[in-house]
């Protein structure tokens, strides 16, 4: 499968195969780098940048360039040390950057190549499903600085994506379930019409056929791309991906690595769904259907006691998002729902101010291990999913 992949004025191709490193190869050769720099981690590197390059390095200069694994470890450090190993490679204004990896990585390698010459070309090969069906589809390259996550950075635009559902083969539970919580939320926050395929294809032991996953990545390209389209910078329409990003980040800073980025976000959207019932935006089951999906995920829908939650109210406040609204204070800017795929605006935006009190009080309860989860409610007889994006096309 290839689509055009549309951020405003910019468009490139996303290549969607299985087993098919062989034409990823020939993609890159046919780039005619003066030198192709291979960007993985110490996981990916041994699994896919090893081979990648003796398959390139007949053909084109190749190097592999590796660094640590982990979201503790992207950073501005990190960039620096990447781009001045391959500056002594001899990198020039006619090399590739090719980021192999998850999120992280991606987004290292796509600061470094935005850099790099004031900017040279940059290609994703995403191993990890949520760089599949997410990150990659998005010009954001930051790195997180000390106070809070994804501070530093600029919008890049790759010239493609080329993936292989292969490399899911290997991936890691942990990384499946966070890739799927990705999913659970474009399903949840722009196309519902994704929310039955999900229940039917959603499994806590985190095994999936090429097919299964195929089809998920599929859906969520075309999620995202209907409201980032218009909206390259992710500052009206394409804010709606923020969806349970803010507590999310909150949570995955605060616990250094100890979740995964899916994870935090999942447990950022079970408190944005609890917020907004509060407020009296969203139905019970609606809320229900947040735990159910995540559940099936194989995911948690409850706060690990681990977790400082003094520190993930502290790391609220220098959420990403601010300065969008007028926050008034003691409050933070949150994409909120009314229902499903239809966010809640205000001043022309999917974000809503929200009581930092209010949201410390639903952190708290969901973090609280004595309290039940809410009962998982399907769908009536006959009741049907809505299929429609609704307020997110604003």
């Amino acid at each position: 499968m290839e689509v055009e992949i549309r951020l405003g004025a910019v468009r490139y191709p996303f290549r969607l195969g299985t087993d098919c490193l062989g034409a990823i190869v020939e993609d890159l050769v046919a780039m005619s780098a003066s030198r192709l720099l291979i960007v993985c981690d110490s996981n990916t590197g041994p699994l896919f940048g090893a081979e990648l390059v003796e398959r390139l390095s007949p053909r084109v200069p190749a190097n592999l360039l590796i660094h640590r694994a982990g979201e503790p470890y992207k950073d501005l450090q990190a960039v620096s040390t990447l781009a001045e190993s391959a500056l002594q490679l001899g990198a020039d204004r006619a090399s590739v950057v090719v980021a192999v990896g998850g999120g992280v990585i991606g987004n290292i390698a796509g600061l470094m190549a935005a850099l790099l010459f004031r900017g040279i070309r940059l290609v994703h090969v995403p191993t990890s499903l949520i760089a599949m069906s997410d990150s990659v589809l998005s010009l954001k390259q930051a790195v997180n600085a000390s106070v809070g996550k994804n501070l530093v950075g600029t919008f890049y635009a790759p010239e493609s994506v080329l993936a292989d559902t292969a490399m899911l083969r290997s991936l890691p539970f942990r990384e499946t379930v966070s890739g799927l919580c990705e999913v659970v939320k474009n399903s949840l926050a722009i196309r519902p019409s994704m929310i039955e395929m999900l229940r039917t294809s959603l499994r806590q032991d985190g095994c999936y056929d090429d097919k299964t996953m195929y089809q998920i990545i599929s859906e969520s390209i075309l999620a995202k791309a209907s409201v980032t389209e218009d909206d390259m910078h992710e500052c009206r329409a394409g804010l709606v991906l923020e969806y349970g990003h803010t507590v999310g980040h909150a949570i995955e800073y605060t616990a250094s690595g100890g979740l995964s980025h899916g994870q935090a976000i999942g447990l950022g959207m079970v408190v944005a769904a609890e917020v907004s019932r509060r407020l009296g935006h969203l139905d019970d089951r609606a809320v229900a259907l947040h735990r159910e999906l995540l559940t099936r995920a194989g995911a948690m829908v409850t706060i690990p006691e681990e977790v400082d939650l003094d520190e993930v109210m502290h790391r609220l406040r220098f959420d990403n998002k601010r300065g969008y609204l007028s926050d008034p204070a003691e409050s933070s800017a949150m994409v909120l729902l009314g229902g499903l795929g239809q966010p809640l605006w205000q001043d022309g935006r999917p974000l809503v101010s929200v009581p930092m009190a209010l949201v410390g009080e639903v952190i708290n309860e969901i973090a609280c291990p004595e309290l039940p989860n809410f009962e998982l409610v399907a769908p009536a007889q006959g009741e049907r999913v809505p299929d429609t994006v609704g307020a997110a096309d604003g």
